[in-house]
């Protein structure tokens, strides 16, 4: 699976940048609303280009539902990579529609189909640098951005054959290095286990849930190498699982492994995710300046990476403590000598 998940269907028409104004109420203003995050550990690349409009003598809820409002009929979009500032190639890009390939758009006031993208397959080079380049054929128009490309990065804590246990009242350290051009990073630990029937034990089912641990921890820069980590309180474990599993009597439960997923995010997105999050508040009065880093457009153009420590064992003081402690033992999980505890 790809593991692009967009975001964004259409980005703010009110969008602002410190290279360039825009007003929105032109009639012949042209305005390009880009989304894309390149991903090296992904298998495939998309973006999605939108355009702006507006029509004086038609309700902008009417003409949201146009899909040829939203998309441009002939579009050249291009990813340009350079190493050391050297240009090395130029990547087509093509259009595809996201719905054909398992980006369902949301239904809402704007047409969800066709769902356009800008796809390709080519694999990313770590140590480049990409600029989009989108030129509108009709008039000639371009639209760019540049990222740098976020690098590979080592995690020391949790490794594939040390066990992890979340003690109850005691805490469990992460740790990494951060990766060259990443910024922003996020935790998501998914826990594995399998749901068995209490009374034909060859019929179960493989499930996981997913704790989300932190969403926006920042490096010091975007160097690499920094030492980064992040205590996870024990008792978090069971508190989650308490709020998302209910009790029955059907079923004995048998955990199974973790897998510890980071996300890396480049510059541009932190910079971004800084101005949205110091634009809300009750005090927020008036529209801000939002940020863009597209040329001659508006919206964002950035990297990520994901990198998981996949099959990470438990510790069989957390099996034991799951299946037998106060906040849990009515999920009817196995203890580690394969016991429920009533």
């Amino acid at each position: 699976m790809h593991k692009f998940l967009l975001a964004v269907s259409i980005f703010s028409l009110f969008f602002y940048s410190c290279k360039t104004d825009f007003d929105i109420t032109s009639d012949w203003e042209d305005i390009s609303i880009i989304y894309g995050l390149l991903d090296p550990s992904d298998t495939a690349q998309y973006i999605k280009i939108n355009k702006a409009f507006l029509d004086k003598t038609t309700s902008a809820l009417v003409i949201a539902k146009i899909p040829d409002s939203l998309y441009y009929k002939n579009i050249n979009v291009q990813l340009q990579q350079y190493l050391a500032d050297n240009f090395i190639k130029t990547i087509q890009m093509e259009q595809i529609d996201g719905n054909l390939e398992g980006f369902v758009k949301d239904t809402g006031i704007f047409a969800n189909a066709p769902n356009f993208l800008y796809k390709t397959k080519e694999v990313l080079d770590q140590n480049s640098s990409y600029q989009l380049l989108i030129t509108e054929s009709e008039n000639g128009k371009q639209v760019n951005a540049s990222t740098e490309i976020i690098n590979d990065f080592n995690v020391q804590r949790p490794t594939g054959f040390t066990k992890v246990n979340f003690f109850p009242g005691g805490t469990y350290k992460t740790q990494w290095s951060s990766a060259k051009d990443g910024k922003l990073y996020a935790l998501t630990i998914r826990f594995y286990y399998k749901e068995v029937n209490f009374v034909d034990t060859t019929l179960f089912q493989e499930k996981y849930l997913d704790w989300p641990i932190f969403s926006s921890l920042r490096s010091v820069s975007t160097v690499g190498g920094q030492t980064m980590e992040s205590d996870i309180a024990g008792d978090a474990f069971y508190s989650y699982l308490n709020s998302q599993l209910t009790e029955d009597p059907s079923v004995f439960r048998i955990s199974q492994y973790f897998n510890f997923m980071f996300s890396v995010g480049g510059e541009e997105l932190d910079i971004y995710n800084q101005v949205t999050l110091a634009q809300q508040g009750i005090t927020s009065g008036s529209v801000q300046p939002e940020y863009t880093n597209i040329e001659n457009g508006l919206g964002l153009f950035s990297s990520r990476f994901h990198k998981t420590v996949f099959n990470v064992p438990i510790d069989v003081h957390t099996i034991d403590t799951l299946a037998c402690g106060q906040v849990t033992s009515h999920l009817r999980f196995m203890n580690s000598v394969g016991d429920l505890c009533f």
